[in-house]
């Protein structure tokens, strides 16, 4: 399988994000075959995940010369990327490729075949890819190799087969958070009721990561052994690919891996810290604990006598909290814990008060049988009633998008009617609940609306989305979003990017000039809480925030439980670091009316 990295020397000039992101994984990966300072691994590991997630582009930053000023980019990676951006491709780079086949670093992408394995089996047997290594566990080759044998022949089989069912291992949170939670569920029924003392997701799927690679799943338990086996036969589950007395794996039916730990109630703390991650934060908690004298693992802190307790004196902690108390820290939600900065500034008493689902006080977006929702405007304001919203905002699809029955002007009138009889109703209950009259228009090819302004203007909310034409080239579709954008009657730009994680990229649009744009016009930016869309993504939504942006949670619900998905986009504005002050859905309906750009 190809590695997640550039394949060929890039044109200087076309070099994005992701493609420098990639390049620094790959230095690092090849770094770490190589056994070079794991220091300087670290450092290009660290790099790889900024980039990734920079909300800015990459060439614009060292444009204005600002390469060094990013947070973990240091001058030798900066010149490094310098050197990729302006010329295209890195001489240092190169020349580690002619020593180290890129085959073997695309073998350390086999579950448990980390890099010592893939420099042993290339230096020893002369195994330089994944389809080579499978043809030597098939021969049975690789028992010939010290602390190889038949079962590790057959583990690494069991690994490739497994890699190639995952694709490229990571799950959207949509399917893998349901899961997990039946898995719970599941084994909570299956065991008496004493048998599970705690139990708790850990991973990218606590932090709220928008796709999961493997489920982690903690345990407190005196039963292990009875809550390993009954975890092996739920009926979620596929296969048992190992199982020790106090952890199991398993392969649910959709290929994805679940791991099962049972932990002392000790150890729960510590476990829940490291487990939950990420790598990177939990490098810098490490680091952090060693030069206050103690050092770092999964079941607690040992000291090494490099501080005030004596060498082997040990430290346990039942809450996490209170490990990160004892290193001196309040303890930083799971969705900041990426390494962006959230150590500094838990240090620095500068944390955020994150959003929060008890925030919310409605939602800008949603849809009913007007278009192409499953429930009439009534059923859908009273599950919003029901969540203790004080309003929702109808905005069914306009004409314009063809594959649902968008409305003219004239059905905007006749829905309007609906709408204010039940606003009616409620006042004259005194009920403190108001619908809002929207829509969702589509931003069409030359980027005009499907409807016309005198019809927009007399909307509540106008929500502007892009529906098809999504591959057009970067500039004409920058270009449609940002006449969208600068139209007086558009309150929010809907799902920006147009992405279905997992299944449709997004569009290539240019979103700094997008976000600047909507800066400037006082144009809100969705994050659609769909989990299958949840655009836009952290990265833009913190982004945004910088440029001056006011965001918008919405669940974007066409039916009945689909409110149930604002979770998901409370769990990507978290990881923007968002506070309800920066969230426009989380104002009183007046408050809320005034920061809308035709309010």
């Amino acid at each position: 399988m190809p590695i997640d990295a550039p394949s060929e020397t890039h044109r200087a000039g076309h070099v994005s994000n992701a493609d420098v992101a990639a390049t620094l994984s790959l230095m690092a990966d090849m770094l770490q075959i190589l056994e070079a300072n794991r220091f300087r691994i670290i450092a290009f590991q660290n790099a790889a995940e900024t980039v990734r997630e920079l909300g800015q582009p990459i060439h614009a930053i060292h444009a204005e010369g600002n390469l060094k000023k990013v947070p973990g980019i240091g001058a030798g990676i900066a010149g490094l990327i310098t050197e990729l951006l302006e010329q295209g491709s890195v001489a240092e780079i190169e020349a580690l490729k002619e020593q180290v086949p890129i085959g073997v670093v695309e073998m350390m992408q086999v579950p448990d075949m980390g890099p010592k394995k893939a420099r042993r089996l290339w230096q020893e047997l002369a195994i330089t890819s994944v389809a080579e290594l499978k043809a030597a566990a098939e021969a049975g080759k690789l028992r010939s190799l010290k602390g190889f044998g038949e079962k590790s022949e057959q583990k690494i089989l069991k690994g490739i087969e497994l890699l190639a069912r995952r694709g490229d291992g990571r799950t959207p949170i949509g399917v893998a958070r349901p899961l997990a939670l039946a898995l719970i569920a599941g084994l909570r029924d299956a065991l008496p009721g004493d048998a599970i003392r705690r139990i708790e997701t850990a991973g990218s799927l606590r932090r709220w990561k928008e796709t999961i690679g493997d489920l982690d799943i903690l345990v407190v338990t005196d039963r292990p052994a009875e809550v390993i086996a009954a975890f092996g036969i739920l009926p979620q589950v596929d296969e048992v690919i190992g199982a020790g007395e106090t952890k199991t794996s398993v392969l649910l039916a959709n290929g994805l891996q679940a791991d099962l730990r049972a932990v002392e109630a000790k150890h729960w703390g510590a476990a829940l810290q490291y487990f939950t991650g990420s790598k990177e934060h939990n490098v810098e908690v490490r680091e952090l604990a060693l030069r206050q004298g103690w050092s770092l693992n999964e079941y607690g802190l040992t000291a090494t006598g490099d501080g005030a307790a004596p060498a082997g004196e040990e430290r346990f902690f039942e809450e996490e909290a209170d490990l990160y108390r004892f290193l001196g820290l309040d303890c930083p939600p799971p969705e900041l814990r990426e390494n962006r900065g959230e150590v500094q500034a838990v240090r620095d008493g500068a944390l955020p008060a994150l959003v929060s689902l008890a925030d919310i006080r409605g939602e800008l977006h949603g849809h009913s049988t007007w278009s192409d929702g499953t429930a009439s405007i009534a059923e859908m304001a009273e599950v919003a009633r029901s969540r203790g919203y004080a309003y929702w905002a109808v905005c069914d699809h306009s004409v314009g998008l063809g594959m649902v029955g968008g409305l003219d002007a004239e059905r905007l009138h006749q829905q309007a009617a609906e709408i204010a009889a039940l606003n009616q109703q409620w006042v004259e209950a005194g009920v403190d609940f108001r619908l809002l009259r929207g829509i969702e228009v589509e931003i069409l090819a030359d980027g005009s609306l499907g409807l016309p302004d005198d019809a927009l203007a007399e909307l509540d909310v106008v929500v502007a989305s892009i529906h098809s034409g999504l591959r057009q080239d970067r500039d004409t579709i920058t270009a449609r979003c940002l006449k969208a954008i600068r139209n007086p009657h558009v309150d929010i730009l809907g799902h920006a990017t147009g992405r279905m994680i997992g299944s449709r990229p997004p569009a290539d649009l240019d979103m700094e000039q997008v976000l600047q744009a909507c800066a400037e016009t006082g144009t809100v930016v969705e994050i659609n809480a769909h989990p299958s869309r949840l655009d836009v993504n952290d990265v833009y939504a913190r982004r945004a925030v910088e440029l001056g942006c006011k965001i918008a949670i919405n669940s974007d619900a066409h039916e009945l439980s689909g409110m149930e998905m604002m979770e998901y986009g409370l769990g990507a504005a978290r990881r923007a670091w968002l506070t309800a002050a920066d969230v426009v859905n989380t104002q009183p309906l007046p408050a809320m009316r005034a920061l809308l750009k035709s309010s």
